[in-house]
């Protein structure tokens, strides 16, 4: 486990950044995240929401580098809210993701360009659209949906069930498909060649940093080798057992305040400062 010096910072959004429950970000995590991007260091966002989602809390929260969304299958630039980088399902496999979750009787989003795509809607499908200021799309059918090279085909059900589920899939796709159990309820499915871990090495590679360069924040089965990457990782908050152990160390949840009292450590060379 190192203290440094780190150039580079990236953090997951929900329960890492924000509660679950009221998507609140503090005044004094928002400050902190100023201090550090003042001094000129990246700050990067690495989540699975969507991009229009996501692209809310970057600039709440005064993010001045590449955010990366859809569990990293799309990069979009800091400023312009461009993207820089796409991975979308191929046709064959995105039909097979949701004939997979059809068949399972899972709840099913298709996303494609930002829009999601269900074939029914229900109150869990309002509170998400209303939450992520997404447009939600009903369809008849969702296996057209395929020809249009969807970013994440996202299967839900009670997470009692869904661990199966996810065993189940990724073994079908295989190499086709990058199969990510974000939260216990959700199983999604993108292209191989996205994943968090995937989108960071090309964005260390884009700046010309090292792993060791970056701290990481995270509490997810998603962001698993995102903490082993980095030169330090954190778990936060309510993380998976799994995220926990594999972390370099564990830091309080958005309510107490865990990634902001980390940020304050970091001094101006950017090594790691004793706790107060």
């Amino acid at each position: 486990m190192s203290d440094g010096p780190f150039s580079a910072i990236v953090s997951d959004i929900d329960g890492t950044l924000l509660t679950r429950v009221n998507d609140r970000i503090s005044e004094r995590l928002k400050a902190a995240v100023a201090e550090v991007t003042n001094r000129g260091i990246p700050f990067s966002l690495s989540t699975g929401r969507m991009r229009r989602s996501a692209w809310n809390v970057h600039r709440e929260i005064s993010a001045n580098a590449t955010m990366i969304c859809y569990q990293g299958a799309m990069a979009v630039d800091a400023e312009t809210n461009t993207l820089l980088r796409h991975e979308r399902l191929d046709e064959s496999t995105a039909f097979a993701a949701i004939e997979f979750f059809k068949g399972r009787g899972l709840d099913i989003r298709v996303y494609v360009d930002d829009d999601v795509f269900v074939s029914h809607q229900n109150e869990e499908d309002f509170d998400y659209a209303q939450r992520n200021h997404a447009t939600l799309v009903k369809v008849d059918d969702l296996f057209p949906l395929a020809e249009r090279e969807p970013t994440v085909v996202l299967g839900m059900c009670p997470p009692s069930e869904m661990a199966e589920h996810v065993d189940d899939i990724a073994r079908l796709l295989g190499s086709a498909a990058e199969v990510t159990h974000s939260l216990p309820h959700f199983c999604e499915v993108g292209s191989p060649r996205a994943g968090k871990i995937r989108a960071l090495r090309w964005l260390a590679e884009r700046h010309e940093l090292e792993p060791s360069d970056y701290i990481a924040f995270g509490d997810g089965l998603g962001d698993l080798e995102m903490l082993r990457w980095a030169g330090r990782g954190y778990s936060v908050g309510d993380a998976h057992p799994m995220v926990i152990d594999t972390a370099d160390d564990h830091v309080a949840g958005p309510d107490s305040e865990g990634v902001a009292l980390e940020l304050e450590r970091l001094s101006g060379d950017g090594t790691l400062t004793s706790s107060s």
